[in-house]
């Protein structure tokens, strides 16, 4: 009996020992690259990057034709502070022929990210320009390209990308070019090149008729070339193709018609930018500065006035009212005015609390 018992034992020992044997080397050899390729995938969507990793590295140590372990393992280096691993890893897969065009598309798609974590930005550029070549109407690729080129300040190949990028997303309007015009001529403007500079600050024009800074700009560069008529009617077509914005130019035109001894004609072109934007205030205090110079103090008073009944916080409106009533020493209005301005300021805030919502 004990003989039985005994041999029952060595037995079942036996099979326990052969069973662990079998889990611990023969069963994990068993799973395929691709069974350990799906773990990996699974582990990266619980965000158990590490896992899948090491997952990853023996998938690509049985199987070297899978990219997209060698990509994503790529990626993880990245992703964990590892740019210039990351980056060997995908410049790697460049090395190889015959990939199809998608699978080219997404590693240079990573080597431009990597080379971005690097701030090896002509090399992303570069790998970006290499991506569109594959696919040229790769939106993603256009819009990262677009965006390194306006960091820095490469305006005439932004322009060409800008427009690739219109014709993809059938956008027929051409006002979004205008921008990469303006900063063209702008450079060229800064060049003293100021006839070229114009040519592309009037195609922004062209583009967009109320892109406000062409038209300042156009000006400026007639002004640097002495040509004062030419800058005061171009500041002038601005006033009349964007009114509302005509208090930009007023300065410019202010200072031009001073040296050419026109500056009466300031409180016309005033009037225009009031006729189509009544509340104007730099125009109205241009306007109230004029009546003032010509000896017109209670025009420029009643102008200043109607300003500040709109503007209670304007100080530059103010400091001129009390200066007229000073000089025609006038101390009750002034008194007045300040009492006037106080309520105001008061009513102001009093709106402002009680449009602000209450906490819970």
């Amino acid at each position: 009996m004990t003989e039985y018992i005994l041999m029952f034992s060595f037995l079942l020992l036996s099979t326990m020992v052969l069973y662990y044997l079998y889990e611990r080397y023969f069963s994990h050899k068993s799973k395929t690259s691709s069974d350990i390729y799906l773990e990996a995938l699974k582990d990266l969507l619980d965000g158990h990057q590490e896992k899948a990793f090491g997952k990853l590295r023996e998938v690509v140590a049985e199987d070297s034709t899978n990219i997209d372990a060698y990509i994503r393992l790529g990626i993880i280096l990245r992703e964990n502070n590892k740019p210039k691993q990351a980056l060997q890893v995908h410049k790697d897969l460049t090395l190889r022929s015959g990939l199809p065009a998608d699978i080219k598309v997404e590693i240079l798609k990573q080597l431009y990210l990597d080379y971005v974590d690097l701030k090896e930005f002509d090399t992303a550029e570069a790998a970006l320009k290499e991506l569109v070549d594959v696919k040229p109407k790769h939106r993603w690729a256009l819009i990262k390209l677009l965006e390194i080129q306006k960091e820095q300040a490469k305006w005439d190949e932004a322009y060409d990308t800008a427009v690739r990028l219109l014709k993809i997303e059938e956008n027929k309007s051409k006002k979004p070019l205008a921008s990469f015009k303006y900063q063209m001529g702008d450079q060229l403007f800064k060049k003293r090149e100021y006839h070229k500079a114009r040519v592309l600050f009037k195609e922004a024009i062209g583009f967009d008729p109320h892109f406000v800074d062409a038209y300042l700009a156009i000006g400026d560069s007639y002004q640097e070339e002495e040509r004062f008529e030419d800058a005061l009617n171009f500041w002038n077509k601005m006033i009349s193709n964007v009114p509302h914005q005509g208090h930009q130019v007023i300065e410019r035109l202010k200072k031009v018609l001073f040296d050419l001894g026109r500056y009466g004609e300031i409180n016309k072109i005033c009037e225009n930018i009031l006729a189509h934007s009544p509340k104007n205030l730099t125009a109205r205090l241009c306007l109230a500065e004029f009546y003032e110079k010509k000896g017109d103090a209670d025009l420029a008073e009643e102008i200043l006035v109607s300003i500040i009944d709109d503007y209670p916080d304007d100080i530059k409106s103010v400091v001129e009212l009390i200066r007229i009533y000073l000089d025609k020493n006038n101390s009750q209005k002034i008194e007045q005015l300040l009492k006037t301005i106080d309520q105001k300021l008061h009513k102001k805030i009093s709106v402002l609390q009680h449009s602000e919502p209450k906490a819970v």
